[in-house]
């Protein structure tokens, strides 16, 4: 069986630092946010100031989908830490920890959210 532990913090945090430095401790692999979310951001021309296109996020969605149905394909026993800029109140925050925790689920792994302040 193994354990998903998902890191939820602010932008610039530390959850990749600190997923890093937990991955060793626990033998575990990561899947940080902007792995999932840069190969579509990427494509866009953006200045930093204009509003991201709508539905642009549906598309990182499928990124992180295919990701863990690969997971749980391939490594349903492997150990993961997902990092994930989760807000209060957001749905696609909240859809997103939706997303890795079905995946856990349907590994029967153990999910361990930590909020990091």
């Amino acid at each position: 069986m193994g354990v998903r532990i998902v890191l939820i913090g602010f932008p610039g945090v530390g959850k990749l630092t600190i997923a890093k430095e937990l991955s060793a401790m626990v033998s575990a692999k990561i899947v940080d946010n902007h792995w999932v979310n840069n190969p579509i951001l990427r494509l866009l021309v953006e200045d930093g100031t204009a509003p991201l296109p709508k539905g642009i996020w549906e598309f990182t969605g499928r990124v992180r989908q295919t990701v863990l149905d690969a997971i749980t394909a391939y490594a349903p026993s492997a150990n993961f830490i997902f990092t994930h800029a989760g807000l209060e109140g957001d749905e696609r925050s909240l859809r997103t920890f939706q997303q890795i925790a079905g995946a856990a689920e349907g590994c029967d792994a153990v999910l361990v959210p930590v909020r990091l302040l």
